[in-house]
């Protein structure tokens, strides 16, 4: 099997692909940090029944996720594979982010939020999952797939960072907004950035085949999927993605009830921090993908986890004393191996993908990135359900309501034990993953024995 193996793709275009991540990083923290809070309190859904519901439909999109991405592998058009993907996904994300970022000030009972977020989610998991299954086709090689990932991650941190930045940048301008007004201006910097980003993507990145692709995914069957779950390799990467991605949320789901009950800190000192520590996030991002060109993806990851879990003592040492110099201390530390897991194991799924390719002949990019995307949405579940259950029921914390000394280092303890523990199971994870650099080589000459064309 000899196919000619596609150029690099240019800085520029890399820029465009990573466009996409603009409107995505408001399903991040974002929605985490702000828009769970907001309907726990202001608009009156109650603490148990945010992360109860936000659980709910975070486990019914773990269902519909392989389904997306069986469409995405299995129906193209004259567009390409997944450029139509991203356009029918635009319009149904935009909609529901109408809704869920500017709920009515008088309040909304469960229907409401249920039927937005699952159509948020649904347009969300079709963007996301198009975007990451083109990532096998436009990067060929082992460090480059990294860079696809690099890229929108950097781009996706620097969107959150001026997410998060406006309820802190808004007052020094002479805004004065309250929760409901904070949380409506990010969701109309969504909104404009849905069809412009949608618009880079679609001229500016090729949309050609996996290499290895002979067009054996155009039927949907329960035997990809279930070898999928079966492999090895995608085992441990789920593993690894389901362990980091909950201690992510969990820290999310939290941050602003920490940093206001435990450190004392007000809503712009608290925007301030989160600010910092993006920033770290976006400078430490290149020296974890060195680690990871120096060494293999697994260790690069098992040090950032390692690091990771370690951060969270700190974080409970400094929540005694409290203060706004403790917390902005602990969130630079975190905030340095924060993107690193999330950018590897997206970019050793492109190499399953890959391998799989070439002993199958089938394109399941689509498959593998929605399984993928659903451990990351079952950690994210649980951190809502499961972390503000463990909140609200065994700390006996409760926000908006007057809060015992015991309650709230209650609050700390959660904060801090349940993310590290998480962090260092998926540490534990990455030994055992099985696809190195010299293995993805191997694959690479068998599907083009001439070896890449790495010209920009």
């Amino acid at each position: 099997m000899t196919q000619t193996t596609p150029q690099r793709l240019s800085l520029p275009r890399v820029l465009a692909f990573s466009s996409l991540s603009i409107p995505l990083a408001g399903v991040g923290l974002p929605l985490a940090v702000y828009l769970s809070p907001l309907y726990a309190n202001e608009v009156g859904l109650g603490l148990e029944m945010t992360g109860l519901l936000f659980m709910l439909l975070r486990f019914w999109d773990i269902f519909t996720d392989p389904v997306m991405g069986y469409l995405v592998d299995r129906y193209r058009s004259p567009l390409g594979r997944v450029r139509h993907w991203i356009l029918l996904s635009i319009p149904l994300l935009a909609v529901a982010t109408f809704f869920i970022y500017m709920p009515p000030r008088t309040g909304v009972g469960p229907a409401y939020f249920i039927g937005w977020m699952a159509l948020f989610y649904v347009g969300f998991t079709l963007l996301q999952t198009s975007r990451s299954a083109w990532v096998p086709a436009i990067a060929t090689t082992y460090d480059e797939r990294s860079r696809l990932f690099l890229w929108p991650e950097i781009i996706s941190t620097l969107s959150m960072l001026t997410l998060l930045a406006l309820p802190a940048l808004l007052p020094l301008f002479g805004f004065e907004l309250d929760r409901f007004a904070q949380v409506a201006v990010m969701g109309g910097v969504l909104l404009v950035s849905l069809p412009v980003a949608g618009a880079l993507s679609f001229f500016f990145v090729p949309d050609r085949p996996v290499p290895g692709d002979q067009g054996h995914a155009m039927k949907f069957e329960l035997k990809p999927l279930l070898g999928a779950l079966k492999n090895q390799m995608f085992g441990r990467l789920l593993a690894m993605e389901l362990l980091a991605g909950t201690a992510i949320a969990v820290t999310a789901a939290n941050y602003l009830f920490v940093a206001e009950y435990v450190f004392g800190l007000s809503d712009g000192q608290s925007s301030l921090i989160l600010m910092i520590f993006f920033i770290t996030a976006v400078a430490a991002m290149p020296l974890w993908l060195l680690l990871a060109k120096r060494t293999e993806k697994n260790v690069a990851f098992r040090a950032a986890t390692m690091m990771s879990a370690l951060s969270y003592i700190l974080y409970y040492l400094f929540g005694q004393v409290g203060g706004f110099g403790p917390l902005l201390v602990g969130a630079i530390i975190n905030g340095a191996a924060f993107s690193a897991p999330i950018i590897l194991t997206r970019s050793m799924t492109a190499d399953v993908v890959e391998w799989h390719a070439s002993r199958t002949g089938e394109n399941r990019a689509g498959i593998y990135y929605s399984i993928l995307t659903s451990a990351y949405k079952t950690g994210s579940s649980l951190a809502f359900g499961v972390g503000y259950l463990m909140v609200g029921q065994l700390a006996g914390f409760h926000p908006g309501q007057p809060n015992t000394p015991e309650a709230i280092n209650g609050l700390l303890m959660i904060f801090c034990l349940l993310p590290g523990v998480l962090y260092l199971g998926a540490s534990i994870a990455s030994w055992t993953y099985p696809l190195s650099r010299a293995m993805q080589q191997d694959v690479a000459k068998s599907l083009d024995p001439r070896g890449p064309q790495m010209l920009d």
